[in-house]
């Protein structure tokens, strides 16, 4: 009877998505109740199965999974059914064997009884984390905008920082600076909200496109960086001015492919809702020319230290000096950058090996706008001699505006003594009270300031 009744469920499941009238929203009940239909369906076949010999307890469906036979005084286990989505998969679900070769029951019920406890006692710690890591990656983002905007900031005040190189920096902050922005966009309205999800919308499948194409903008920037460093040292022998008409075409313009073509094989054989799974290899249509751009960028960076390298020991030049720190910048970042498409595909399956591979995760690929700000602009020498400069200059203006204020005060309190109290009663050292000889250290540190190394 279980049998006949598990053909006749999947029968209508078979049925069902061959009807244009069911639901939608009834869909992903429906392929669940299929799943678990089939699975059944396969068990009742096996119970009909002749068995082994000797005591054990006879195979069995519990309603949920399929049980072998078992032998007498053994506990058997398998894997949580993955067709509910509460269940976590890589948990074990336990069934007992008595030593008189049946299967344990409850003593509440009196009935068999398989332990699934295990397969949603997690369930809650895996919720809490899902909401910490969302959370982390939305303090990561605006942290990242907020430093990203401070760094192009600076870029634009200080005219003396204007050259090809920081035109390259501000072109890679403005991709991160839309990707940060496109990302927070998506975790807010589409991730955080099922509705929306449910709905499917086209919008949500146009931000998903855009998101792709900013992360790809990211590294191609990266490597304008790498390429402009190497046919600056390698190639032009520290020549100046480059055509930089070809990055902009490199960075903007060549990441539309990859983004254009995952959008459509997207579409086309993996069209899930808001195109928010990972599990699907049409994500290497974006991530393969990302990591081949990483690879090439390593490469022209390990040729450049190898060059300034050679220069430094044959010539001791300063101006190589000067270069094999401008390397060091994107040399450190290009590591730390790509490692996440190198461990991507590995995440461990044990529970807490896999929360601390998640959390590394979400630090490399949320905060890397932080950390492209940090070297590329506030570790910048350049940057750090301009805002030094700025800062005393920004004292010595304050103190020369104070020492007019004391000295228009006194001259009021002079002739006002004149009139009224007796000039020897009067007695005002306004260097003493506001500047207390401050001016003099001022003065000589404004003289004393050089300007500091530059670096990227």
């Amino acid at each position: 009877t279980r049998c006949s009744f598990s053909r006749q469920r999947c029968s209508l499941c078979t049925l069902s998505t061959q009807l244009s009238l069911i639901p939608q929203e009834i869909n992903i009940s429906l392929s669940t109740l299929c799943f678990h239909s089939e699975s059944s369906f396969v068990c009742c076949v096996w119970l009909y199965v002749a068995g082994g010999a000797g005591l054990y307890c006879n195979r069995t469906w519990d309603g949920w999974l399929c049980w072998d036979d078992t032998p007498a005084g053994t506990v058997t286990w398998q894997n949580c059914p993955n067709y509910f989505p509460d269940f976590d998969s890589t948990e074990k679900a336990t069934k007992i064997c008595s030593e008189s070769g049946q299967w344990f029951r409850h003593p509440d019920t009196n009935r068999t009884w398989s332990n699934y406890t295990l397969c949603n006692f997690h369930t809650t710690g895996k919720l809490k984390m899902a909401y910490i890591l969302y959370y982390m990656a939305i303090v990561g983002h605006a942290l990242s905008i907020a430093s990203l905007l401070i760094s192009l900031a600076i870029f634009f005040y200080f005219r003396n920082l204007s050259c090809q190189r920081i035109t390259l920096h501000k072109n890679l902050f403005v991709s991160y600076v839309l990707n940060s922005a496109l990302t927070l966009i998506y975790l807010i309205a589409v991730v955080n909200n099922p509705d929306v999800v449910g709905r499917n919308p086209v919008g949500c499948k146009v931000l998903h496109f855009f998101h792709m194409y900013m992360l790809g903008c990211n590294y191609f920037w990266m490597l304008c960086e790498g390429i402009y460093l190497h046919t600056l040292i390698v190639v032009a022998v520290f020549a100046e001015e480059q055509h930089l008409h070809w990055y902009y075409l490199l960075g903007w313009g060549f990441p539309l492919v990859p983004a254009s073509i995952h959008a459509v094989a997207r579409k086309k054989y993996f069209d899930d809702n808001c195109w928010m799974s990972v599990e699907t290899h049409l994500l290497y249509v974006v991530h393969g020319p990302i990591m081949a751009a990483l690879l090439v960028n390593l490469f022209f960076l390990l040729n450049i230290v190898r060059v300034l390298v050679t220069k430094l020991r044959d010539t001791h030049r300063a101006e190589s000096n000067m270069y094999m720190k401008a390397v060091r910048a994107t040399l450190i970042l290009v590591p730390l950058l790509g490692i996440q498409f190198v461990i991507f595909p590995w995440r461990p399956e044990n529970r807490l090996a896999g929360e601390v591979y998640d959390y590394i995760m979400h630090i490399l690929m949320h905060y890397q706008g932080l950390l492209v700000a940090t070297i590329f602009c506030f570790f910048n020498g350049e940057v750090q001699a301009a805002l030094k400069r700025q800062w005393i200059q920004y004292k010595a203006q304050w103190g020369q505006r104070r020492r007019d204020h004391c000295s228009m005060r006194s001259t009021s309190y002079t002739a006002t003594s004149i009139t009224e109290v007796p000039a020897f009663m009067y007695h005002h050292d306004c260097n003493s009270e506001h500047l207390n000889g401050r001016h003099t250290s001022e003065d000589s540190e404004l003289v004393a300031l050089k300007t500091g190394e530059t670096y990227a």
